[in-house]
């Protein structure tokens, strides 16, 4: 008989999110599951047959993947070492999406790499993330939202086939305003407070800036199939990296669920809804440590995918609620997509008519996750912030010829005046 062991100390990864060395966990207020749910459209087996086949599994492993890499150059950060470290793949994944259709060249070729897109023409990645999304926002007795937006300074014209693609594989809205004012900060920070529920209020302290954001909002909220019940969450120690540790609302629960057991640690599936989704947590042993299962996860994560068997468990799940922030740019050209942030070197060349030089100055990501006896709430917004050195897209200035003037016909490339003189009376 395989030894049962009580899961109470965790690192969590809900999908392929994951969490950091370290990890802090914070007590929380239980999300408000049941309240916020809108009704789901539910997809019949036989619909959600016909888009299973048409989603690629290997943009699927592509963006899992990135999300580990992108894991692990941000755990090298100081500033993340040790504390949580808890990121959307698919969120960001889905906003550098809509700058990889606004590129072309090395640029695009550099995006598409890091994303595992290699070798992939647009038509496909932009069918694949559409697919996709719709299979994740459709059926499993949860609430998944997904939305996307461009917003855009006045006086740029995005590329009519820009425009048709955002709209019609990522369904973003695009707007037109003015990225310097107080007005698109409040209207930005409102549409994200919007697609979140309320978890995340505003993504913008200040007016973004540059020339177009483009941002993707993430929703989560899902019950658990099976409740902890209320009255079994004790206060319990948990252990921290360094060896302290601190008191947390432990949720208690015994039940049948889906469980793996490697030497070094514990894995169990803890179903949400009608189990198509679920979150997966894998625990290193007290032999081994956070820092050696990092190490394997970066490595494959094969491992946790299969081989599963239905146990009866008694499981210890912390209660908690944790929010992050991120500044992404220095993590991704670790990765590999430098051009784009290059003001010299990157093409988007695809996203707008003009002929301007466009870059990526920021990309911030927020993730807000909580955890309780009812479930789970959780939200994640990514923002590319654009900018450009095109003088003609700040406010116009004013010049209304109605005084006398001076004027010269001149010669561009050589600079000669072939004709100049003072108009006193026109």
């Amino acid at each position: 008989m395989r030894k049962r062991k009580v899961l109470t100390g965790l690192c969590l990864l809900i999908g392929l999110t994951a969490c950091a060395q370290g990890s802090e966990i914070q007590s929380g207020e239980p999300p408000a599951i049941v309240h916020k749910q809108p009704k789901v459209k539910e997809l019949s087996a036989q619909e959600r047959k016909e888009v299973l086949t048409k989603v690629d599994t290997g943009m699927v492993e592509a963006q899992n993947d990135f999300g580990l890499r992108l894991h692990q150059a941000l755990s090298n950060s100081p500033e993340y070492k040790s504390g949580n470290l808890i990121i959307s793949p698919y969120s960001i994944t889905q906003a550098l999406a809509l700058a990889y259709n606004g590129t072309a060249g090395d640029t695009a070729a550099e995006i598409s790499d890091m994303l595992g897109w290699k070798g992939m023409n647009d038509a496909d990645i932009n069918e694949g993330n559409r697919q996709l999304r719709s299979l994740l926002e459709n059926g499993g007795g949860v609430v998944l939202n997904v939305a996307n937006s461009v917003w855009h300074q006045r006086g740029l014209e995005m590329k009519k086939a820009y425009v048709e693609v955002v709209k019609d594989g990522y369904g973003a809205e695009v707007r037109e305003t003015d990225l310097k004012q107080d007005e698109a900060m409040n209207a930005i920070n409102q549409w994200v407070n919007d697609k979140t529920s309320g978890m995340i209020p505003a993504i913008y302290d200040e007016p973004p800036g540059g020339v177009a954001v483009l941002i993707n909002a993430i929703y989560f909220n899902g019950g658990w199939m099976d409740e902890f019940d209320p009255a079994n969450t004790v206060e319990e120690p948990f252990t921290l990296t360094d060896g302290t540790r601190k008191s947390i609302p432990m949720m208690k629960r015994e039940g049948r669920y889906s469980y793996k057991e490697g030497e070094s640690w514990q894995a169990i599936r803890i179903p949400y809804g009608d189990g198509r989704m679920h979150m997966l947590v894998i625990l290193p042993k007290e032999s081994s440590s956070m820092d050696k299962l990092q190490q394997q996860l970066w490595k494959d994560t094969s491992v946790w995918k299969d081989d599963y068997s239905f146990e009866t468990v008694k499981l210890g799940l912390p209660k908690f609620k944790a929010e992050q922030s991120f500044e992404l740019p220095d993590a991704l050209k670790d990765l590999g997509m430098v051009q784009a942030f290059d003001r010299n070197a990157a093409d988007f060349s695809e996203l707008a008519v003009g002929g301007e030089k466009f870059w990526i100055d920021k990309v911030r990501h927020k993730t807000v996750v909580d955890v309780s006896e009812k479930g789970t709430e959780a939200a994640a917004i990514t923002a590319v912030m654009v900018e450009t050195g095109a003088v003609q897209l700040t406010e116009p200035i004013v010049m209304n010829v109605d005084r006398p003037f001076f004027f010269a016909i001149e010669d561009r490339d050589t600079g000669t005046w072939l004709f100049m003189g003072s108009v006193l009376q026109p």
